[in-house]
């Protein structure tokens, strides 16, 4: 295995060159022009004195200058910091801080944004790029757009033993789903891990065409540089319109596309019915849940293409995964599951005092991979309570079948407690969803003077709702204390930057005066 992002990089740049690696609206970028690219923006970076194991953050929309620098911060050995530009400001500037980031490349769009994050962060240099090159900078230092074809760059220099497969070379933060983002630090090897990991089991192929539409500073981004690393081609837009997807998918070509359940809900209502030619061998999903009952509608769609992912930022991507062939109406109980270990990857319950469970018990899962985090930063306490004898704690409750089927029930600080028992909110969704006037539903806990806490379930309605009529629809199909007590109609659900049911937001009107001392 090579040593380095830099090595994957440069071996694929080289034997690519005259591959498309970048589709964008117009623009066609070879790899032989992303390589050039690249080097001018690392020959810049260098010059304001970016070096081996120094953060630099991404902060743009999704365009093909991401990847230019993306690479670039690989060939320095700096640690890539991305930033999801749909995060707040506030959050934004902490990630900034946490990271002591030296150096910042954002949007045109983004520039006021910036600004503003890094405020009281003086001696941050931010550095401007338009949707398709990079161009001025907000601050003092200049950092030029696609550099002529025929510009002669001089190349900077391998870095020798100043990087080893054990030095950082990114820097993620979680979604901060429970409080504000913690900064994840992965190793050159986890990193390097990860992309062979994910080459195979997302079946990513050299002759692809991967349509990636959700933001490149969150999973898109992983898959964006496992692409660039085979050779494939990115097919790359800057958000998604489930209309103008469902025509890329119908004439671009696409082979492969990354996509969050509440996307695949979009494109079944566009696509279902409809006659279209896919040339679609794969579709992956994850971040969030996807209910059985609408994942078998998407199998009726799209056909036997689905791969599900299991990860989290601490062990990206591929805790488990869930084939192709176990996408399959006829044992429809793995419509439920997350999958078995993947091909790098452990996976094991266990009870609150660590000790290993065995099939069907419920605990909580824990995940030992070769591309686990190195550390969190700053957070010496969290980095060693995440970590159980080399594997990691994903706060999240499930369950092992004995055939090594991941079936996950919650969050750990999303599970509601009432009455002393238990409610997994994922059961109490999944069966709420086969109601035929429910399009979507978030289950909560709130506020209960006698139970502690009541179910609540957020509903997005569909023709003919009546909550009540849904409320004595549960008897019989679930257990009196996990029904419904109430019933909240929304337009829609809130949702994080990261493409999961923002519960936070949902939660925060019940228990505004309330101390929530469970779950």
């Amino acid at each position: 295995m090579r040593q380095s992002l830099r090595d994957a990089f440069d071996h694929s740049l080289k034997l690519n060159a005259d591959t498309v690696a970048i589709e964008f609206d117009e623009q066609r970028i070879t790899y032989a022009e992303l390589d050039h690219w690249a080097a001018a923006v690392a020959a810049q970076l260098s010059g304001l004195g970016v070096g081996p194991g120094d953060p630099v953050a991404i902060y743009l929309h999704n365009c093909p200058a991401f990847f230019a620098v993306d690479i670039a911060i690989a060939r320095l050995g700096a640690v890539k910091v991305p930033l999801n530009y749909m995060l707040p400001i506030g959050t934004i500037g902490h990630c900034l801080r946490s990271a002591r980031v030296q150096v910042m490349v954002t949007g045109t769009r983004l520039a006021e944004a910036a600004r503003s994050a890094a405020a009281d962060l003086p001696d941050l240099i931010v550095l401007e790029a338009t949707e398709d090159k990079l161009a001025a900078a907000v601050s003092t230092s200049v950092l030029v757009g696609q550099p002529d074809p025929d510009a002669q760059i001089a190349p900077v220099p391998a870095q020798g033993n100043a990087v080893t497969p054990e030095s950082p070379a990114a820097l993620y933060f979680t979604g901060g789903t429970t409080g504000l983002p913690k900064g994840v630090l992965h190793s050159q090897q986890s990193t390097l891990a990860l992309h062979y990991a994910q080459l195979l089991e997302a079946e990513i192929l050299q002759d692809e065409r991967l349509l990636l539409m959700t933001p490149l500073a969150h999973a898109a981004g992983l898959f964006g540089q496992s692409a660039l690393i085979r050779g494939a081609t990115i097919v790359l837009t800057d958000g998604f319109d489930a209309e103008s997807t469902a025509q890329l998918l119908t004439e671009a070509g696409i082979t492969w596309v990354f996509l969050v359940p509440t996307m695949i809900y979009r494109l079944i209502d566009v696509l279902e019915g409809t006659e279209r030619d896919l040339s679609l061998r794969t579709i992956v999903y994850g971040a969030a849940p996807i209910a059985p009952s609408r994942l078998e509608q998407a199998l009726a769609v799209f056909g036997q293409v689905f791969v599900q992912l299991y990860g989290q930022t601490e062990s990206p991507n591929w805790g488990t995964r869930l084939a192709k062939k176990d996408h399959d109406v006829a044992r429809p109980h793995l419509l439920g599951s997350c999958g078995q270990a993947s091909i790098m990857a452990d996976v094991k319950i266990v009870d609150d005092s660590g000790r290993s469970l065995g099939p069907n018990e419920t605990g909580e899962i824990c995940l030992r991979t070769p591309y686990l985090l190195d550390r969190y930063v700053d957070a010496p306490e969290a980095t060693s309570e995440k970590f159980l004898d080399g594997w990691i704690r994903t706060g999240d409750i499930g369950t092992l079948d004995s055939a090594g089927y991941l079936y996950l029930l919650d969050r750990k600080s999303d599970m509601v407690i009432s009455g002393g028992m238990n409610v997994y909110c994922r059961e109490v969704e999944d069966v709420l969803t086969t109601h035929p006037s429910i399009k979507d539903v978030a289950v909560i806990g709130i506020p209960h003077p006698d139970w502690g806490e009541s179910v609540h379930a957020v509903v997005v309605p569909g023709d003919r709702f009546d909550a009540q009529e849904v409320i004595e629809w549960t008897r019989g199909r679930l257990a009196a204390y996990a029904r419904p007590k109430t019933i909240e109609v929304v337009d829609s659900l809130p949702e994080t930057p990261f493409g999961k049911v923002d519960k936070k937001v949902l939660r925060a009107p019940h228990w505004a005066d309330q101390v929530r001392a469970i779950g």
